[in-house]
């Protein structure tokens, strides 16, 4: 499982300035745009409730999935498939993981906003589980960057930064198993994203072995 995951690195330093379609404005800040909007839709939809935030930060999360899901995919699937245009498509893989990581503070984030709206003032107690995500996105975050491989060396860097995605992974199957199997209410939701991160793990393991294929056919 190490190779297919902790090769990452080869994902990410394809296109260290790649941007989206809108000029000025990065590929990882529209990301983040796009999962404020998406939570604010939920509370919209519920009002300034304690349901409300719930709503807003549970669709966060889903949004979050998504994204994960293409920024560990991209680079499998831009060696895989041999088609030029799409490989093309694929070069901003670099921005889906930092966009993965500004949407996932994001979602922390709105975990403690009902706390800032209340009437009475209430404080949050800071959790050591979204401590502890918080210091991930932010080591995945600049682990993904070319620049870290200059401090850090490349195999380090691609070590941290597969280690950090792959607890993403862990943390993502293990929910959508513990919804599907668990006393909750039914979503097909989880079921499905536990169905992506199978897909996700195969499609590494295909490009950790038709990379080794290559290799023996084009001997050094």
């Amino acid at each position: 499982m190490g190779g297919p995951l902790v090769a990452i690195e080869h994902d990410a330093v394809g296109s260290a300035g790649g941007r989206f379609a809108v000029p000025g404005l990065r590929g990882w800040a529209i990301i983040a745009v796009l999962a404020v909007l998406t939570g604010g839709f939920g509370i919209a939809a519920r009002g300034f409730t304690a349901d409300g935030f719930r709503s807003g930060s549970e669709l966060i999360w889903r949004f979050t999935c998504f994204f994960y899901f293409a920024a560990i995919v991209a680079g499998p699937l831009a060696r895989l498939i041999p088609w030029q245009r799409w490989r093309e498509v694929c070069e901003n893989r670099l921005q889906l993981v930092w966009g993965f990581c500004a949407s996932f503070a994001v979602y922390l984030t709105s975990l403690y906003l009902p706390f800032l709206f209340a009437d009475r003032g209430g404080s949050a107690g800071v959790s050591g589980y979204d401590i502890f995500d918080l210091c991930l996105i932010v080591l995945i975050a600049c682990a993904a960057s070319r620049r870290a491989a200059l401090f850090l060396g490349e195999k380090t860097r691609g070590i941290i930064l597969g280690g950090g995605l792959f607890c993403f992974w862990l943390a993502y199957a293990l929910t959508g198993l513990g919804h599907i199997t668990g006393p909750h209410r039914p979503d097909a939701f989880y079921g499905f994203s536990l169905v992506l991160m199978i897909v996700a793990l195969l499609l590494r393991f295909a490009d950790h072995f038709a990379a080794k294929i290559r290799i023996g056919h084009n001997p050094a």
